[in-house]
């Protein structure tokens, strides 16, 4: 109990509520409230969503420039309760892609202020256990919303109201706990962190923290035959494939399996919830086997269940639906070992400034949600949802051949 108090700051309920929204709610609710738009639309929508994400750097820049994470983080929870709530109100397509794009934009907000209110108040030998607590809080968040989307799935409207009340909740508790941090006596230096939470945490607290600088996009150049520079390659195949099979999720489900997306998104928080658990011993994992080996083996999973979950959509067995959320489980599993050894290859393989290497990685990342989101639902108007899972098992298995070119510098 005095660990928990000693890590634990009254913002971290703000967090969790944030994460209820943003990586629970929005990323089955948006798809599901399409209705028979069709693949195509989820995708543009979902894709518009991630492009907000790309903003984190000029928050960034603000917060350690001007002093403006109060301001940051109360104007962006404001945007997303705001787009939520308009939402549910503008039907048509180019509207409703505007309010993603404003979600989005006010996610990025939120996000990139959470690990400064962390790393410019207290010292460093606090940072681990402090961003762990706040990850864990962000991470029930999403097991909740899922929870929640599950039952709002079939009352869109009511579901994007709710969201926005949460938004608002969130709001209303950042305004009474969140305040800017006095400018640190020397800068911070980003450092690596894993990406303790779900699949669709591009927009996470601990993510957008190493935001993209200027000498970081002026290095890309001299990564080309690096280590760090094959692995980005890699990793953007990987993230893509991925991605793909996410933004589609609940739909996909309903037309291959005919799952109703209470049911998966159930079976999405459940795997989530044990996800948390792998964390630790994917770190543990990777420090005495080494990282690169873990994520490789990671990598290898989760592209042979996208396999088996296209395999699957050939059987019309009574238990097709069960194994192909078992499945489903097995890659979101998969992605606690993915995040941790892929953050630690790129702490091993940078040759640049760790904080720069984090903000490359994360724009990778940030990308390939915005490519993949758009190249799953295309592939899903040109050849079928079947073919979004073989898309994603191919992306993957691009990406493992590049992994299995590099080797990892152990410290001696």
């Amino acid at each position: 109990m005095h660990t928990l108090y000693y890590r634990f700051s009254p913002w971290y309920i703000a967090y969790a509520l944030f994460g209820v929204i943003a990586v629970g709610i929005l990323p089955i609710l948006i798809p599901v409230s399409v209705g028979n738009g069709g693949a195509g639309n989820i995708a543009i929508l979902m894709a518009t969503l991630n492009v907000g994400g790309m903003f984190a750097g000029i928050f960034g820049f603000l917060c350690d420039r001007h002093r403006l994470h109060r301001t940051v983080v109360i104007s962006g929870l404001g945007m997303v309760a705001l787009g939520a709530a308009l939402f549910a109100v503008f039907p048509d397509l180019l509207a409703r892609a505007m309010l993603a794009l404003l979600i989005g934009t006010g996610m990025a907000a939120v996000s990139t202020v959470a690990n400064l209110l962390i790393v410019e108040v207290y010292p460093r030998e606090q940072w681990d256990g402090r961003i762990g607590w706040l990850q864990t809080f962000y991470g029930l968040g999403q097991v909740a919303g899922l929870l929640l989307a599950g039952i709002l799935s079939n009352r869109i409207f009511v579901g994007f109201l709710t969201t926005a009340a949460i938004g608002t909740a969130a709001l209303t508790t950042a305004i009474f706990t969140v305040q800017t941090p006095a400018r640190p006596s020397v800068p911070v230096r980003a450092r690596p962190t894993a990406v303790k939470h779900g699949e669709w945490g591009i927009n996470g607290p601990d993510r957008s923290h190493h935001h993209l600088s200027a000498p970081a996009l002026r290095s890309i150049r001299s990564l080309y035959a690096t280590p760090l520079g094959l692995f980005l390659i890699g990793w953007l195949l990987i993230y893509t494939g991925a991605a793909g099979v996410f933004s589609l999720y609940p739909v996909l489900y309903k037309s291959l399996f005919a799952i109703r997306p209470a049911l998966s998104a159930a079976g999405f928080a459940a795997a989530a919830a044990a996800g948390l658990f792998l964390y630790a011993p994917s770190g543990r994992l990777s420090d005495r086997i080494g990282a690169l080996k873990v994520l490789d083996a990671s990598v290898l999973i989760r592209a042979g269940a996208f396999l088996c979950l296209w395999l699957l959509t050939f059987s019309t067995g009574r238990s097709t639906g069960a194994v192909s959320l078992l499945l489903f489980g097995a890659i979101v599993l998969a992605w606690s070992p993915i995040s941790v050894s892929s953050v630690a290859f790129v702490a091993s393989a940078s040759t640049i400034e760790e904080g720069e290497a984090m903000g490359l990685y994360n724009a990778a990342s940030s990308i390939a949600a915005i490519i993949g989101s758009l190249a799953g639902g295309m592939i899903a108007v040109a050849a079928g949802y079947r073919a979004v899972p073989l898309l994603a098992a191919a992306l993957l298995g691009m990406g493992l051949f590049l992994l299995g070119r590099l080797k990892e510098k152990r410290a001696p």
